[in-house]
């Protein structure tokens, strides 16, 4: 979802701290710190992902981008994430107005980042945060949001330069995951889930994909319209690619009220292929869209899609930079922060 007014005091700098040292000083956690299933190949087996002969299922937290949402946060967050809130998984995100303007302080960004989650064991997602569609419409940041105004706007030519770059830099990691793009939607006014927009998107992914596929094998995430909510009809019209998954959002208002809530806008899919919900969450505080609570959102999205279905998931958002946080401004859980460590601490201790 986008930063909310007031969530973030101000974009204090673009300036990545550290961005002078070059990206390539990071290097990459070998087996040795990367001792988890996420140091070994990840496969798409029908609905599941696998390592060997091993089902797993992908649980964590989305962090945002390091330059804007992460800004000023420590990488001891990895740390905390895997130890203390026993995920597995992160989703580190990218806009794109930052790639087109710093595209060398992004790299450096997100090496940093992506190579401390991943000597902490973690899988990580790695998302392209465009909302919006080419030749449609973009989301549009309010100034007071304190961001680039083209942040999240990405004609096809960025997106494939940005997707042939990470998959030189980052796709010969086997715990690494390609989310193609963050919240499609090409009529922002559409609150039903016909699917009549996949044939669009799967063309654009189609283009992507080419870009990535003869650098790296990675598993990618395709998303659908309606802010990646409608997945309607794509079980019947899949991208024909053997390592390609789905990608999936949810948050209390889609659908509210309705007796097959969720339910229609999965339309099947994850009977066939893996899905995974790398957006999803609830402010107890917040007007409009994300208001809910644990017992009419998240308690009932757990047991009747998440758990029902086995889906994977990185709930948003473990940062105090954007909403549903999961963090007060001291570092403390919000009640939704509580409620996903809760969760993910039972589930690894299973």
């Amino acid at each position: 979802m986008p930063t909310k007014p007031g969530q973030v005091s101000r974009r204090a700098a673009l300036q990545f701290a550290g961005g002078a040292m070059a990206a390539g000083a990071f290097g990459f956690p070998g087996p040795a710190a990367a001792t988890s299933l996420s140091s070994q190949r990840l496969e798409i087996v029908g609905n599941q992902l696998r390592v060997g002969g091993t089902s797993v299922r992908l649980r964590g937290v989305a962090v945002g981008d390091p330059l804007y949402v992460r800004y000023g946060r420590p990488i001891d967050d990895f740390r905390v994430i895997a130890d203390e809130w026993k995920a597995n998984c992160v989703r580190i995100s990218l806009h794109p107005g930052n790639w087109k303007h710093e595209p060398e302080n992004c790299l450096t960004g997100l090496t940093r980042d992506i190579t401390a989650a991943r000597a902490r064991g973690l899988w990580v997602i790695l998302d392209w945060h465009s909302i919006g569609f080419p030749g449609a419409t973009f989301e549009h940041p309010l100034p007071e949001w304190g961001m680039l105004m083209d942040s999240y706007e990405s004609p096809p030519e960025l997106a494939i330069d940005f997707w042939s770059a990470m998959a030189k830099r980052f796709g010969n990691d086997p715990g690494i995951i390609f989310e193609l793009w963050n919240e499609p939607f090409i009529d922002s006014m559409t609150n039903v889930s016909h699917g009549q927009d996949w044939p669009r998107l799967k063309e654009l992914y189609l283009q992507l994909i080419a870009a990535i596929r003869p650098h790296s094998d990675a598993i990618l995430l395709a998303s659908g319209a309606r802010f990646a909510h409608d997945l309607h009809g794509v079980r019947n019209n899949l991208i024909d690619d053997p390592r390609t998954a789905y990608a999936w959002h949810c948050y209390p208002n889609e659908d509210r009220n309705k007796p097959d809530r969720w339910h229609v806008s999965l339309d099947g899919l994850p009977k066939v292929k893996p899905v995974v919900v790398t957006e999803w969450g609830f402010c107890t505080e917040c007007e409009g869209g994300l208001k809910g609570t644990a017992g009419n959102f998240a308690s009932p999205f757990v047991k009747q899609v998440l758990d029902h279905y086995g889906l994977h998931d990185t709930a948003w958002c473990y940062s105090p930079g954007a909403a549903p946080q999961m963090l007060q401004q001291d570092g403390t859980p919000t009640v939704f922060g509580a409620f996903v460590k809760a969760r993910l601490m039972a589930a690894g201790s299973n």
